[in-house]
């Protein structure tokens, strides 16, 4: 870890993106309870990283515990969306974010931005031909409404961690995980009643969710935010929507059909149009 920084922010960008990417198959493969793969992800992620934390770099104020059930709304709608339906639908939902953020822009300032509500409406073609979708192939009904819920929860946690600390995302990180952890297996039975009859390779499966996945790929991709322009680094980003459903395709011969595969290219395009046009 002490020679990461050695490395172009490029670089440690794509590398988080590729840890991200492991969500999709690892999820897609294990035979858990949704809840217990979100809460179990979320508290080893946030023991690996309680070492960053820097308290005095921490808001500890209401806009901290927005980010704490924000974050919280992100992980577990994205963890059941991937238990119901296509990857590329419940990794490609969290990047809707740029529609939430439009809005909330529209409607704090009264200004309707034309050049800016382009890729919002190639982003909102694409959620329509994901939703569309429900009920064929690998996609269903129930999980694209609730990944459509991630952009939503994905643009509030990016404005409420803005507001909980600056200094100190790693430490921010940690708090969410370890609220969401306490939270899940506080609030649902399911996953505490399954945590026993979990075998070796699932905890080391879901070690990998904790330790590489989160712990690492929010690591580096910081590490990388620190080097290039956020912009750069959104678009490098989005090699996690790619990489994901390839993976459940490869390793696990699970394929999206034609109007998902639609929906996804077009999101995509959205939003490295969003990212190009800032």
């Amino acid at each position: 870890m002490f020679h990461l920084p050695a490395l172009s922010g490029s670089v440690l960008v794509l590398l988080g993106a590729i840890c991200w990417s492991l969500n999709s198959p690892l999820v897609k493969y294990l035979p858990l309870d949704p809840f217990l793969i979100a809460g179990l992800r979320s508290v080893i992620a946030g023991v690996v990283l309680l070492p960053f934390l820097r308290p005095g770099k921490i808001h500890w104020n209401g806009w901290l515990v927005a980010y704490c059930g924000s974050y919280c709304a992100v992980c577990l709608s994205v963890i059941v969306a991937l238990s119901l339906t296509s990857p590329a639908i419940a990794i490609g939902m969290q990047y809707t974010a740029t529609v939430w953020l439009f809005l909330l822009l529209w409607y704090q300032t009264g200004y309707f931005n034309r050049k800016a509500f382009l890729p919002v409406l190639v982003i909102m073609v694409g959620v329509v031909c994901f939703m569309l979708s429900g009920g064929s192939g690998d996609s269903n009904s129930l999980g694209n409404a609730i990944a459509l819920t991630e952009g939503f929860f994905f643009a509030a946690m990016s404005l409420t961690s803005k507001k909980a600390t600056q200094e100190n995302v790693l430490g921010l990180t940690a708090l969410g995980n370890l609220f969401t952890g306490a939270l899940v297996f506080g609030l649902f039975p399911s996953a505490r009643q399954a945590l026993p009859a979990m075998t070796g390779q699932e905890w080391i499966l879901m070690g990998i969710l904790g330790v590489v996945q989160v712990a690492a790929g929010y690591a580096l991709f910081f590490l990388g935010v620190q080097k290039i322009p956020a912009r750069k680094a959104s678009v490098l980003a989005l090699w996690e929507m790619i990489l994901g459903p390839l993976w459940v395709a490869l390793f696990l011969h699970q394929y999206p059909n034609a109007m998902v595969l639609t929906g996804f290219a077009i999101i995509l395009v959205g939003m490295v149009l969003d990212a190009k046009m800032g």
